[in-house]
């Protein structure tokens, strides 16, 4: 096995997921904080959440965060100026957004400001699993 296959090997668990990554994720909806980080922690991903944006802007300033999960519509600071200051603060993360209320000018501003895709609520986990190991393959 060449040591590029060997690294390869010791840092993915048994899902496919990459053990150095991160994942963050920002929503008000405490129910769903739940429910992602059990889902995700269980595909290997370090899980961290945040209530809202100020919760989030800490974990910036302790550690690295490879992908932040961001909903749009949150208070008092909504989920398109928490994208625009994570990507002036950390400007490798990947940011996905997500929404009940996406609308094409919403998806728009995402994308200008940044963010690398989008998810509809209802959350689809197949499809988040699926963005995921695309950004941390």
């Amino acid at each position: 096995m060449s040591p590029g296959n060997l690294v390869s090997t010791v840092n993915r668990n048994t899902n496919g997921a990459n053990l150095n990554s991160s994942v963050l994720v920002v929503d008000d909806e405490e129910n769903l904080l739940v429910l992602l980080d059990r889902v995700l922690s269980r595909e290997g991903y370090q899980v961290k959440t945040a209530i809202d944006a100020y919760e989030a802007l800490e974990f910036f300033d302790q550690t690295n965060i490879a992908v932040a999960l961001v909903d749009i519509r949150m208070h008092p600071i909504d989920g398109i100026a928490l994208l625009v200051e994570i990507k002036r603060r950390s400007p490798s993360t990947h940011v996905i957004m997500i929404s009940s209320f996406l609308t094409t000018e919403t998806e728009s501003l995402c994308i200008q400001y940044g963010a690398i895709d989008y998810l509809p609520k209802p959350l689809e986990i197949q499809k988040l699993n699926i963005a995921l190991r695309g950004l941390l393959a």
